[in-house]
């Protein structure tokens, strides 16, 4: 017998992975929820009855449903890398796909579906975003930013993609092109979530023990300015751009050196065909003179900062070792460049007269509004179906894995219970807490809110879930896990409770261990169908 199926108080001894469900929802009431767009269930919860088990052999850290709660998502540690799962939720659910997606050093924290489904987005720690087909789990393109990143979301307009770095950094990237449109520091630590209202308000929450209010409004942009990760090698500060928005490149920054430089390879990436080139530069070298092909008319982009119209002159021997460009004196002729060392970033700045130069784009902006400030860590941020209320997960210590927390685990000793471990209603306009439920010990990860904002869902390293509803005090729907809950989530009809939890690994026999990935149907003592 598995270990799955000794999980008594589980009640779940007739399922298997993805096994056949019985839906507890009243067929009459089914059939309305189906036929209304936008369509949620709302009432008071009386029971979560299980559904179906997708993962009980992986850590799972995150979960999200499709828009029309046909489909759901994680991202799980595999054998030999992360990988993102998708499933239709049929009867019986499917394994539609399983993407190796990173290596095992950097976490994929996050998973978000576009608002009309098409689409799924991934931000991990090694800071790479990855888009895929919705519907296939097909890859459809990535880009890698100069941040860890923990969150990301698509804004209901479905042209961007917003992320959450682990330095508090905001970044918006058009969809599908994945190009930078604007970024804001946001926050003084851990993106730890990005949540949209349906008009596009987005709410930010971070460790820093805030969350802050942005509108977000489509502009014409022509940025002239743009903040760039940089380091220094070989005595030179280098940062990385991109080339005709094809190839990556690290670029070293020379203002002695008479040219912008590219070698032969990224320079082909980039769409230059190097043995058509005619005109050429004479460039020094530490050997001596080398005459380098020139490609004229070549663009470049440092993030949101477009530099239209720039000459690249084609020559191995002149790039220095461990990059791929030199940015010399016609580059810095036109841009200031400064170093901010406490976040690590070059500032480069178009001169005065140089702003013509600059290529402008259509793009999605965020503007700041209210900064609501708490007294735990925010650790997770959710918003109901009408933007009205949000559900926010705090912690009086930051949801860091230490060795204290991994000590007090192996010696079974409970984590501690304070008032800001906790779970909270929160009214999305005013930040005024409406209701907190301070039950679990240790770390509360996450927080769902209902779609009607009635209810919330929480977990965290206390290995449970539970579900309250506001005016009760004690949960109406809870179950036992082996290993912390890392993230819950209401289906968007409000229809099921999908949980993102870490299991202890069976490395023997059929591996299975205790649920990683599993849904439950929400059993509703009167439900009604509303709309959002």
């Amino acid at each position: 017998m598995s270990r799955w199926a000794r999980l008594l108080p589980w009640g779940l001894l007739t399922l298997a992975v993805g096994c056949a469900h019985a839906p507890v929802l009243a067929p009459e009431t089914a059939a309305r929820l189906a036929a209304t767009p936008g369509g949620y269930l709302s009432g008071e919860g009386k029971a979560l009855e299980p559904g179906p088990l997708l993962n009980n052999k992986d850590f799972v850290w995150s979960i999200a449903f499709a828009p029309d709660s046909t489909r759901v998502a994680y991202t799980h540690l595999g054998a030999k890398s992360y990988q993102l799962a998708l499933w239709a939720l049929g009867s019986p659910p499917t394994l539609v796909s399983d993407n190796a997606i990173n290596r095992y050093e950097q976490d994929l924290e996050a998973v978000a579906f576009s608002g009309d489904g098409a689409l799924l987005a991934t931000a991990g720690r090694d800071g790479q975003v990855r888009l895929f087909d919705g519907a296939t789990g097909a890859p459809q393109g990535q880009i890698l930013l100069e941040e860890p990143l923990t969150a990301v979301a698509f804004h209901p307009e479905g042209r961007a993609l917003v992320v959450g770095s682990a330095q508090g950094l905001l970044t918006v990237l058009s969809v599908p092109q994945l190009a930078y449109v604007y970024e804001v520091r946001a926050h003084g630590d851990a993106v730890s979530a990005l949540a949209f209202a349906p008009d596009g308000t987005l709410y930010t929450g971070s460790w820093d023990k805030h969350v802050r209010v942005w509108s977000s409004r489509e502009e014409t942009l022509r940025p002239a300015q743009a903040r760039a990760r940089f380091e220094r090698r070989g005595g030179f500060a280098v940062v990385r751009g991109a080339v005709n928005g094809k190839a990556q490149a690290v670029f070293a920054l020379d203002g002695r050196t008479p040219a912008i430089l590219l070698d032969t390879k990224t320079a082909t990436e980039a769409g230059i065909d190097v043995a058509f080139l005619k005109d050429t530069l004479t460039v020094p070298t530490a050997l001596g003179n080398s005459v380098a092909p020139l490609a004229r008319g070549q663009s470049l982009r440092f993030k949101t900062l477009r530099v239209e119209g720039v000459d690249i002159a084609v020559c191995d021997a002149c790039v220095p070792a461990g990059t791929q460009g030199v940015l010399g004196a016609p580059f810095t002729g036109r841009f200031e460049i400064s170093f901010d060392e406490a976040h690590g970033e070059a500032i480069l700045a178009a001169k005065e007269g140089t702003s013509g130069d600059v290529g402008q784009m259509q793009g999605w902006v965020l503007a700041p509004g209210a900064d609501y400030a708490f007294e735990g860590h925010v650790n997770d941020v959710t918003v109901d179906a009408r933007g009205q209320r949000l559900g926010v997960a705090f912690s009086e210590q930051k949801a860091e894995r230490t060795r204290t927390v991994y000590e007090r685990e192996k010696k079974n000793i409970e984590e501690p219970q304070a008032p800001f471990n906790a779970g909270a209603l929160v009214d999305a306009a005013s930040g005024r807490l409406l209701q907190k439920w301070s039950g679990p010990r240790g770390v509360v990860s996450t927080a769902s809110i209902s779609p009607d904002g009635r209810s919330l869902a929480v977990g965290g390293w206390d290995k449970r879930l539970r579900v309250f509803t506001e005016g009760q005090a004690q949960p109406w729907g809870e179950r036992a896990f082996g290993w912390s809950v890392r993230r819950v989530r209401f289906s968007p009809d409000g229809r099921w409770v999908g949980v993102a939890a870490w299991t202890p690994q069976n490395p023997v026999g059929d591996q299975e261990s205790d649920p990683a990935a599993a849904l439950f149907e929400v059993r509703y003592a009167s439900p009604t169908v509303g709309r959002r």
